[in-house]
This record gives structure tokens, C-alpha cells and sequence, in this order.
């Protein structure tokens, strides 16, 4: 569990100090950080013997015990008026469930969701930079 500090002081140091970033820009407000109490050793040796054989990265694992799921939210100022911007999310332990790869398509940046190996937009931009330089 916690070993003392609060949970904002902790995200805030190993995340690259991306709150105190936040509340430095003059543009942005609203900051909207959710302290979470980390969950016990033993809730997480349950969720992974329920959810065999999946098993969570030990780096997930450690930080759950530190908070159970993160939610960070901020806003920016345009024209006088405040606008949803940014969110940063982790699900809480009891919301992990498995995704089946059927249902799932993992695309790389750039690539439309409906291309096939064969006409792979990636494929084509490549292509064409190999003849620009002949």
C-alpha cells in the first residue's frame, strides 16, 4: 500500500511532474486529480486468480498499490471560456477485464482502420518515397 506522501505528490513525481506542468500554464484550468487509495497485496492475488491465466505487468501491479486507477482532467481558457482538453485515465482494478482479439484491430499511426495488408496506406507513402529518391 501507500508508504507515506499523498497519492497527488506521488503521480506527480513519477510522472514527470505533469501536474505542476499543468498548473503553471496560464491557459489551462479546471485541474482535476483523483487521490485514490491503492488496493492490498492480497485484491490483487484475487483479481489474478480469477482472471487466469492473465496476469498484470508488475510495473501496473505496483501502482495500483499506490492508487487504484488514476484519473487526471484539466481544461483550457479560449476567449474567456473553458473547454475540456486533456484527460489521463487508468482504470480502477475491479473495471480490468480481458478484450477479446477478435473485437479488437490494432492499427499503427497513420494506417486507416480499413486497410488490409494489401493496400496498406503506410505500404503506398513508403512506395512513393523509394521513387522520389531513384
Amino acid at each position: 500500500m501507500n508508504s507515506g506522501g499523498n497519492i497527488r505528490e506521488i503521480f506527480d513525481n513519477i510522472s514527470l511532474s505533469v501536474i505542476s506542468f499543468l498548473e503553471e500554464l496560464k491557459r489551462v484550468s479546471d485541474i482535476e486529480f483523483s487521490e485514490r487509495h491503492g488496493v492490498a497485496e492480497a485484491t490483487l492475488q484475487k483479481w489474478e486468480e480469477e482472471n487466469s491465466p492473465h496476469k498484470l505487468p508488475d510495473d501496473y501491479k505496483a501502482f495500483l498499490q499506490i492508487s487504484d486507477g488514476l484519473l487526471l482532467k484539466w481544461k483550457i481558457i479560449k476567449n474567456g471560456l473553458a473547454y475540456p482538453l486533456g484527460c489521463m485515465h487508468l482504470n480502477k482494478l475491479r473495471d480490468i477485464q480481458k478484450i477479446e482479439s477478435e473485437t479488437v484491430k490494432l492499427c499503427q499511426v497513420g494506417e486507416d482502420e480499413y486497410s488490409t495488408d494489401e493496400d496498406s496506406d503506410a505500404e503506398d507513402i513508403q512506395d512513393e518515397r523509394k521513387d522520389k529518391k531513384k
